[in-house]
Protein backbone atom coordinates (compact mmCIF):
# COMPACT_ATOMS: atom_id res chain seq x y z
CA UNK A 1 0.00 0.00 0.00
CA UNK A 2 1.34 3.40 -0.99
CA UNK A 3 1.85 6.26 1.46
CA UNK A 4 -0.17 8.91 -0.33
CA UNK A 5 -2.01 10.89 2.37
CA UNK A 6 -0.56 14.03 3.94
CA UNK A 7 -2.48 15.06 7.05
CA UNK A 8 -2.98 18.78 7.59
CA UNK A 9 -3.56 18.71 11.32
CA UNK A 10 -4.49 21.41 13.80
CA UNK A 11 -6.67 22.39 16.69
CA UNK A 12 -9.59 24.36 15.18
CA UNK A 13 -8.94 27.94 14.03
CA UNK A 14 -5.17 27.63 13.71
CA UNK A 15 -4.58 28.42 10.02
CA UNK A 16 -5.38 25.04 8.47
CA UNK A 17 -7.91 26.32 5.93
CA UNK A 18 -5.73 29.27 5.01
CA UNK A 19 -2.88 26.89 4.21
CA UNK A 20 -5.17 24.64 2.16
CA UNK A 21 -6.11 27.63 0.02
CA UNK A 22 -2.45 28.56 -0.37
CA UNK A 23 -1.58 25.00 -1.36
CA UNK A 24 -4.40 24.80 -3.90
CA UNK A 25 -3.17 28.03 -5.51
CA UNK A 26 0.44 26.81 -5.46
CA UNK A 27 -0.29 23.38 -6.94
CA UNK A 28 -2.49 24.80 -9.70
CA UNK A 29 -0.06 27.64 -10.46
CA UNK A 30 -3.08 29.93 -10.39
CA UNK A 31 -2.54 33.47 -11.71
CA UNK A 32 -5.68 34.72 -9.97
CA UNK A 33 -7.12 33.77 -6.56
CA UNK A 34 -9.00 30.47 -6.62
CA UNK A 35 -12.52 30.28 -5.22
CA UNK A 36 -12.98 28.66 -1.81
CA UNK A 37 -14.88 25.80 -3.42
CA UNK A 38 -11.56 24.57 -4.82
CA UNK A 39 -10.77 23.02 -1.43
CA UNK A 40 -14.29 21.95 -0.45
CA UNK A 41 -14.30 18.99 -2.84
CA UNK A 42 -11.51 17.36 -0.80
CA UNK A 43 -13.49 16.45 2.28
CA UNK A 44 -12.20 16.83 5.82
CA UNK A 45 -10.92 13.65 7.51
CA UNK A 46 -14.02 13.58 9.73
CA UNK A 47 -16.41 13.50 6.76
CA UNK A 48 -19.54 11.45 7.46
CA UNK A 49 -20.09 11.17 3.71
CA UNK A 50 -16.71 9.48 3.20
CA UNK A 51 -17.46 7.15 6.09
CA UNK A 52 -20.79 6.05 4.66
CA UNK A 53 -19.38 5.64 1.15
CA UNK A 54 -16.32 3.62 2.19
CA UNK A 55 -17.66 1.64 5.16
CA UNK A 56 -21.28 1.29 3.91
CA UNK A 57 -22.77 2.11 7.30
CA UNK A 58 -24.50 5.18 8.70
CA UNK A 59 -22.13 6.62 11.32
CA UNK A 60 -25.01 8.32 13.11
CA UNK A 61 -26.58 4.97 13.89
CA UNK A 62 -23.40 4.00 15.74
CA UNK A 63 -21.67 5.31 18.84
CA UNK A 64 -18.65 7.58 18.24
CA UNK A 65 -16.37 4.88 19.70
CA UNK A 66 -17.80 2.35 17.24
CA UNK A 67 -17.24 4.78 14.38
CA UNK A 68 -13.61 5.23 15.40
CA UNK A 69 -13.04 1.48 15.09
CA UNK A 70 -13.75 1.80 11.36
CA UNK A 71 -11.95 5.06 10.65
CA UNK A 72 -8.54 3.47 9.93
CA UNK A 73 -10.27 1.22 7.37
CA UNK A 74 -11.99 4.25 5.86
CA UNK A 75 -8.64 5.95 5.31
CA UNK A 76 -7.12 2.78 3.85
CA UNK A 77 -10.01 2.56 1.39
CA UNK A 78 -9.60 6.21 0.43
CA UNK A 79 -5.85 5.73 0.03
CA UNK A 80 -6.47 2.84 -2.35
CA UNK A 81 -8.75 5.04 -4.46
CA UNK A 82 -6.12 7.76 -4.58
CA UNK A 83 -3.48 5.20 -5.53
CA UNK A 84 -5.61 3.96 -8.43
CA UNK A 85 -5.82 7.54 -9.67
CA UNK A 86 -2.11 8.11 -9.12
CA UNK A 87 -2.86 10.90 -6.64
CA UNK A 88 -1.40 12.21 -3.43
CA UNK A 89 -4.01 13.91 -1.25
CA UNK A 90 -3.89 16.48 1.54
CA UNK A 91 -6.47 15.79 4.25
CA UNK A 92 -7.49 18.40 6.81
CA UNK A 93 -8.06 17.02 10.29
CA UNK A 94 -8.86 18.52 13.68
CA UNK A 95 -8.46 15.18 15.42
CA UNK A 96 -5.74 14.75 17.99
CA UNK A 97 -3.46 11.80 17.28
CA UNK A 98 -5.49 9.19 19.13
CA UNK A 99 -6.22 5.48 19.17
CA UNK A 100 -9.32 3.31 18.86
CA UNK A 101 -10.59 1.37 21.87
CA UNK A 102 -8.56 -1.54 20.48
CA UNK A 103 -5.36 0.53 20.64
CA UNK A 104 -5.04 1.10 16.88
CA UNK A 105 -4.03 4.59 15.66
CA UNK A 106 -6.87 6.46 13.95
CA UNK A 107 -4.42 7.48 11.21
CA UNK A 108 -2.68 4.39 9.74
CA UNK A 109 1.07 4.86 9.32
CA UNK A 110 1.22 2.61 6.24
CA UNK A 111 -0.79 5.12 4.14
CA UNK A 112 0.47 8.31 5.80
CA UNK A 113 3.29 10.07 3.96
CA UNK A 114 3.63 12.90 6.47
CA UNK A 115 1.76 15.59 8.39
CA UNK A 116 1.92 19.36 8.68
CA UNK A 117 0.74 20.59 12.07
CA UNK A 118 -0.47 24.17 12.47
CA UNK A 119 -0.18 25.60 15.96
CA UNK A 120 -1.54 28.95 17.13
CA UNK A 121 -1.47 30.88 20.40
CA UNK A 122 -4.33 29.28 22.41
CA UNK A 123 -5.48 32.71 23.57
CA UNK A 124 -6.23 33.70 19.97
CA UNK A 125 -7.57 30.22 19.21
CA UNK A 126 -10.02 30.69 22.05
CA UNK A 127 -11.64 33.89 20.81
CA UNK A 128 -11.56 32.82 17.17
CA UNK A 129 -13.22 29.49 17.91
CA UNK A 130 -15.81 31.16 20.12
CA UNK A 131 -16.73 33.36 17.16
CA UNK A 132 -16.67 30.42 14.74
CA UNK A 133 -19.03 28.33 16.87
CA UNK A 134 -21.16 31.35 17.89
CA UNK A 135 -20.49 30.36 21.49
CA UNK A 136 -19.46 32.13 24.65
CA UNK A 137 -15.78 32.67 25.37
CA UNK A 138 -16.00 30.98 28.77
CA UNK A 139 -17.47 27.86 27.18
CA UNK A 140 -14.60 27.79 24.69
CA UNK A 141 -12.05 28.20 27.48
CA UNK A 142 -13.56 25.16 29.19
CA UNK A 143 -13.20 23.23 25.92
CA UNK A 144 -9.53 24.04 25.32
CA UNK A 145 -8.69 23.22 28.94
CA UNK A 146 -10.62 19.94 28.86
CA UNK A 147 -8.30 16.93 28.52
CA UNK A 148 -11.30 14.95 27.24
CA UNK A 149 -12.42 17.67 24.81
CA UNK A 150 -14.26 16.63 21.64
CA UNK A 151 -16.43 18.20 18.95
CA UNK A 152 -19.11 17.06 16.48
CA UNK A 153 -20.37 13.45 16.29
CA UNK A 154 -24.03 14.31 16.79
CA UNK A 155 -26.82 13.05 14.52
CA UNK A 156 -25.62 15.06 11.54
CA UNK A 157 -22.58 16.92 10.25
CA UNK A 158 -19.11 15.50 10.90
CA UNK A 159 -17.83 12.49 12.77
CA UNK A 160 -16.74 13.07 16.34
CA UNK A 161 -13.27 14.52 16.64
CA UNK A 162 -11.37 13.98 19.87
CA UNK A 163 -9.43 17.18 20.56
CA UNK A 164 -8.16 16.56 24.08
CA UNK A 165 -7.11 19.93 25.54
CA UNK A 166 -5.26 22.44 23.35
CA UNK A 167 -1.99 21.35 24.94
CA UNK A 168 -2.95 17.68 24.71
CA UNK A 169 -3.76 18.09 21.01
CA UNK A 170 -0.35 19.56 20.23
CA UNK A 171 1.47 16.95 22.32
CA UNK A 172 -0.43 14.06 20.74
CA UNK A 173 1.03 14.87 17.33
CA UNK A 174 4.39 15.94 18.74
CA UNK A 175 4.92 12.78 20.78
CA UNK A 176 3.90 10.20 18.17
CA UNK A 177 6.67 8.71 16.00
CA UNK A 178 4.72 6.90 13.28
CA UNK A 179 4.18 9.85 10.92
CA UNK A 180 6.82 12.53 10.14
CA UNK A 181 5.47 15.93 11.24
CA UNK A 182 6.47 19.48 10.35
CA UNK A 183 5.25 22.05 12.91
CA UNK A 184 4.24 25.52 11.74
CA UNK A 185 3.26 28.49 13.88
CA UNK A 186 0.30 30.50 12.61
CA UNK A 187 2.09 33.64 13.72
CA UNK A 188 5.06 32.84 11.47
CA UNK A 189 2.71 32.30 8.53
CA UNK A 190 1.60 35.90 9.08
CA UNK A 191 4.89 37.56 10.03
CA UNK A 192 7.34 35.78 7.73
CA UNK A 193 5.23 34.09 5.04
CA UNK A 194 7.94 33.57 2.39
CA UNK A 195 10.26 31.67 4.71
CA UNK A 196 7.46 29.76 6.47
CA UNK A 197 5.57 28.61 3.39
CA UNK A 198 8.83 27.79 1.61
CA UNK A 199 9.81 25.47 4.46
CA UNK A 200 6.48 23.66 4.21
CA UNK A 201 6.86 23.23 0.44
CA UNK A 202 10.36 21.81 0.94
CA UNK A 203 9.15 19.48 3.73
CA UNK A 204 6.42 18.17 1.41
CA UNK A 205 9.09 17.58 -1.25
CA UNK A 206 7.18 19.65 -3.79
CA UNK A 207 8.86 21.52 -6.61
CA UNK A 208 9.91 24.90 -5.22
CA UNK A 209 9.61 28.07 -7.29
CA UNK A 210 9.97 31.48 -5.64
CA UNK A 211 7.67 33.37 -8.02
CA UNK A 212 5.04 30.69 -7.76
CA UNK A 213 5.25 30.78 -3.96
CA UNK A 214 4.89 34.56 -3.80
CA UNK A 215 1.90 34.47 -6.16
CA UNK A 216 0.15 31.80 -4.08
CA UNK A 217 0.73 33.86 -0.92
CA UNK A 218 -0.66 36.95 -2.62
CA UNK A 219 -3.67 35.01 -3.90
CA UNK A 220 -4.54 33.92 -0.36
CA UNK A 221 -4.12 37.20 1.45
CA UNK A 222 -6.60 37.25 4.34
CA UNK A 223 -8.62 40.13 2.88
CA UNK A 224 -8.87 38.25 -0.41
CA UNK A 225 -10.23 35.17 1.40
CA UNK A 226 -12.73 37.35 3.26
CA UNK A 227 -13.91 38.84 -0.04
CA UNK A 228 -14.24 35.40 -1.63
CA UNK A 229 -16.37 34.25 1.29
CA UNK A 230 -18.51 37.39 1.10
CA UNK A 231 -19.14 36.85 -2.61
CA UNK A 232 -19.88 33.13 -2.70
CA UNK A 233 -20.04 31.89 0.89
CA UNK A 234 -18.04 29.00 2.32
CA UNK A 235 -19.30 25.53 3.16
CA UNK A 236 -17.07 25.15 6.23
CA UNK A 237 -18.65 28.13 7.99
CA UNK A 238 -20.88 27.03 10.85
CA UNK A 239 -24.52 28.04 10.49
CA UNK A 240 -24.68 30.56 13.35
CA UNK A 241 -21.29 32.09 12.55
CA UNK A 242 -21.34 35.37 10.61
CA UNK A 243 -18.21 34.49 8.65
CA UNK A 244 -15.45 31.86 8.63
CA UNK A 245 -12.59 34.27 7.89
CA UNK A 246 -13.11 36.63 10.81
CA UNK A 247 -10.06 38.72 11.80
CA UNK A 248 -6.98 36.50 11.43
CA UNK A 249 -4.72 38.82 13.38
CA UNK A 250 -2.22 38.20 16.16
CA UNK A 251 -3.16 39.28 19.68
CA UNK A 252 -6.91 39.52 19.06
CA UNK A 253 -7.44 37.93 22.48
CA UNK A 254 -6.59 41.24 24.18
CA UNK A 255 -9.97 42.65 23.15
CA UNK A 256 -11.99 39.71 24.44
CA UNK A 257 -10.30 37.93 27.36
CA UNK A 258 -10.00 39.15 30.92
CA UNK A 259 -6.67 38.94 32.73
CA UNK A 260 -8.06 36.10 34.85
CA UNK A 261 -9.05 34.14 31.73
CA UNK A 262 -5.66 34.77 30.12
CA UNK A 263 -3.78 33.52 33.18
CA UNK A 264 -5.99 30.44 33.48
CA UNK A 265 -5.18 29.44 29.89
CA UNK A 266 -1.46 30.14 30.36
CA UNK A 267 -1.21 28.16 33.59
CA UNK A 268 -2.88 25.09 32.10
CA UNK A 269 -0.89 25.20 28.85
CA UNK A 270 2.35 26.60 30.29
CA UNK A 271 4.81 23.99 28.99
CA UNK A 272 3.51 23.87 25.43
CA UNK A 273 3.12 27.64 25.19
CA UNK A 274 6.73 27.93 26.32
CA UNK A 275 7.86 25.28 23.81
CA UNK A 276 6.40 27.32 20.95
CA UNK A 277 7.60 30.70 22.32
CA UNK A 278 4.18 32.11 23.14
CA UNK A 279 5.46 32.79 26.63
CA UNK A 280 8.97 33.12 28.05
CA UNK A 281 10.43 31.09 30.91
CA UNK A 282 8.85 33.52 33.37
CA UNK A 283 5.38 33.00 31.93
CA UNK A 284 5.23 36.42 30.27
CA UNK A 285 3.51 36.60 26.92
CA UNK A 286 5.61 37.11 23.78
CA UNK A 287 2.62 37.65 21.49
Amino acid sequence: MKKNIVWLASYPKSGNTWFRMFLANYLKRSKTPLDLEDIESNRIASSAIDFEEEIAMNPFEMSPDEVDLYRPDMYRALSKKYEEKGKQVYKKTHDAYTFTKEGIPIFPAEISKSAVYFVRNPLDVCVSYANHSAGKVEKTINLILNKHGAIAGKKQGQLRQILLSWQGHVKSWKDQHEIPVHFVRYEDMLMKPIETFKNIILFLKLEYEQDRLEKAILNTDFKTLQQKEKEKGFGEKMQKCERFFWKGKIGNYRDFLSEEQIQRIIQYNYNTMNDFAYIDKNGCLNV
